[in-house]
């Protein structure tokens, strides 16, 4: 898993070509906002991102003259995250987002969802977590830590909707997402398996093939995890 300087500038003019900022507009248009109290609980962790949300993000750190520094910080984040507990690396100092008017879906959908579904979520990552700790266990005989192998980002009862999202209408938001990036695939401008990864993941993996990012990623976790 990578992403050439060439795929990567391809799938840059075909974004513009296709007019895809204007479609993601009109799909984040369909967000209901709502009531925020601006505690920033929801950003304590790299949030998923389809590629074509990625690549919207990266055009407007380019635009803001923002990108060298924030490409240092989602890299600092990716290759600490397995032993350090960290906020989203676009979150700044005062609980405000560098990157909010072009915020991925995930983001935007926050608090729409029921408690319900939200702690089925945490479930699934849960297990997950307990999967990698489990495998670095059997391998390097070390656990994560604690703080981060159970790191949950609590249901917000804070945030009061101005319209409920139902949960038929997520579904449809998401999938649409989805068929935008399978233009990328199509075109091969991102590998099969790139689909709706981490923001840390796709800054990475236009400097780093996933082989080196694991590699460079378990070395800085084994040198600074208890044993």
């Amino acid at each position: 898993m990578e992403i050439s300087e060439k795929q990567f500038k391809n799938s840059k003019a075909y974004y513009k070509e296709q007019k895809m900022l204007e479609q993601l507009n009109q799909l984040y248009n369909q967000v209901p906002g709502g009531s925020c109290t601006g505690c920033a609980k929801c950003c304590t962790e790299a949030v998923q991102a389809f590629y074509v949300e990625f690549l919207n993000i990266h055009n407007f750190l380019q635009r803001e003259n923002l990108l060298e520094a924030y490409e240092k910080k989602v890299e600092t984040h990716y290759f600490s995250e397995l032993y350090k507990r960290q906020d989203c690396p676009f979150l700044k100092e005062d609980k405000s987002c560098a990157i909010y008017p072009v915020r991925p879906l995930v983001c935007r959908m926050f608090g729409h969802s029921s408690y319900e579904e939200h702690e089925h979520s945490y479930q699934g990552i849960r297990e997950m977590n307990e999967e990698v700790d489990q495998y670095f266990f059997d391998t390097y005989h070390v656990h994560i830590p604690e703080d981060v192998k159970h790191h949950k980002i609590e249901y917000c009862r804070d945030f009061i909707p101005e319209k409920v999202l139902k949960t038929e209408k997520r579904h449809d938001l998401i999938d649409r997402l989805f068929q935008m990036d399978t233009h990328f695939l199509m075109e091969e401008y991102i590998p099969e398996d790139a689909i709706n990864l981490s923001i840390t993941n796709w800054f990475v993996y236009l400097q780093y093939s996933e082989a080196e990012a694991s590699k460079k990623r378990v070395d800085e976790f084994l040198k600074n995890v208890e044993k």
